[in-house]
């Protein structure tokens, strides 16, 4: 079990200049983009169908970076995403 003062050190690597190597970054702005489509259209009700496009590319780019980290439960989470966020963008063309 996580201990409070081992989420505080983890969490403050986020602060670190050293942890913002090219794979973290990536990382951080994929679920950024992911956080940026759920939070409007869960609490707000509201859609925004291009930001699937973002989408689309970060969780491609998390792909290639989980490979190097070889994470594979984030692997597959984002080859889904990549099938919901062109369902996504199909369904906006195509209704």
């Amino acid at each position: 079990m996580i201990k409070f003062n081992d989420f505080k050190a983890i969490s403050l690597r986020f602060f670190s200049r050293n942890y913002w190597n090219k794979v973290n970054t990536i990382e951080a702005l994929s679920f950024g983009t992911k956080i940026a489509i759920i939070f409007p259209g869960l609490l707000l009700g509201v859609q925004f169908w291009w930001l699937y496009i973002f989408a689309l590319l970060s969780s491609t780019a998390l792909i290639v970076t989980s490979t190097i980290k070889t994470l594979p439960t984030i692997i597959w989470f984002n080859i889904c995403w990549c099938i919901l966020a062109t369902a996504s963008i199909l369904k906006h063309f195509l209704t």
